[in-house]
């Protein structure tokens, strides 16, 4: 397999059997760091590196996270790191770290989980304090609807040798005082909630129905039935532009392998990488249409991240570079 790698540093399936067979032997670590120095950009790698890491040491899985999340746009690496966190981390570091996972992969159309799970968070939060502030707030309607708490869901499903690793530790904290705390460290609170809702619901998703239902019940929780239904048919447009594009969407995305990694061209290889640049073109001149009548610096926004996230899997296709530069000339207006 090492002559194979020597004579082909582009040979992913002999870099998969060697990570393989240096798993299998306890040691993989510097297969790894090879991989990942070879393909950068390669989540499914990273992912891979990170999770055997976690069975190690939690520090060490966290590390190299950091060293890979703001250079790879990919939805898959991130919920890798997510469930990371709500494994081992306080629930304030698990709320920042779905907060800068949304604020670089909110507009991905495969989001729907992340605005899910960030949402139930931030509801168990507001509950909580909609409880100590008024005893009579579940009779009066004022809390919200509540999924489970997905860093408990998260931890029940580990095994009990890495549960051992959260005992005395502040993340074994999910008390509502320690969500009271992290509440108030976040300025979590009405307006805040509110400008989440509003994102996560014209995000364009598969969740958006879902939340749309949340959104509705938590302005008519505040007491004032003409200013939720003023406020609710002012962003209902949004929702409903969003929903349908996802509709188009999903179909256009159905197929594509976002875990793919980026090889030169070969006589080997081209047929199937024409065939995910095709996939990803009909993606780009969707988006590049501005189906959510978007204003320019949030389409500009949007269309870059697909950019970058089909370059993920085509970054030696000429055509796509080409394209995103020509996009970007004009002003991010074709």
């Amino acid at each position: 397999l090492e002559s194979a790698i020597e004579a082909d540093p582009f040979d992913l399936a002999s870099w998969d059997a060697r990570i393989k067979e240096a798993t299998n032997a306890g040691q993989p670590q510097e297969v790894f760091e090879r991989a990942v120095k070879q393909f950068p950009f390669a989540a499914r790698l990273w992912i891979a590196y990170a999770e055997w890491c976690e069975q190690q040491d939690t520090a060490q899985a966290m590390a190299v996270y950091q060293r890979c999340l703001q250079q790879v746009p990919s939805l898959d690496l991130w919920s890798s790191y997510l469930g990371c966190c709500k494994r081992y981390s306080p629930v304030e570091d698990v709320l920042r770290a779905y907060q800068r996972a949304l604020d670089l992969l909110g507009m991905d159309p495969r989001a729907g989980l992340l605005w899910t799970e960030y949402l139930s968070l931030l509801k168990h939060i507001y509950n909580a304090q909609q409880k100590k502030d008024n005893p009579d707030a579940d009779v009066q309607g004022k809390l919200l609807a509540q999924d489970a708490n997905p860093v408990e869901a998260a931890r029940r499903t580990m095994k009990p040798l890495l549960k051992k690793r959260l005992e005395g530790t502040k993340a074994a904290d999910l008390s509502e005082e320690e969500l009271l705390r992290v509440g108030e460290a976040l300025s979590i609170d009405q307006s805040f909630l509110r400008v989440v809702f509003q994102r996560a619901a014209s995000a364009s998703h598969s969740a958006m129905e879902k939340l749309w239902v949340g959104y509705e019940q938590f302005e008519k929780s505040l007491g004032n039935p003409q200013s939720a239904q003023k406020v609710l048919s002012e962003h209902m447009p949004r929702y409903i532009r969003g929903k349908n594009a996802h509709k188009e969407l999903h179909q256009l995305l159905n197929g594509i392998d976002t875990l793919a990694i980026a090889l030169p061209l070969t006589a080997r290889n081209a047929q199937q990488q024409a065939k995910l640049m095709d996939k990803w073109r009909a993606v780009l001149q969707f988006e590049r249409s501005n189906p959510l009548r978007l204003g320019r610096p949030d389409l500009q926004a949007r269309v870059a991240l697909s950019y970058q996230q089909a370059s993920l899997g085509c970054a030696y296709q000429a055509e796509l570079w080409h394209d995103f530069v020509e996009w970007l000339d004009l002003g991010g207006q074709r």
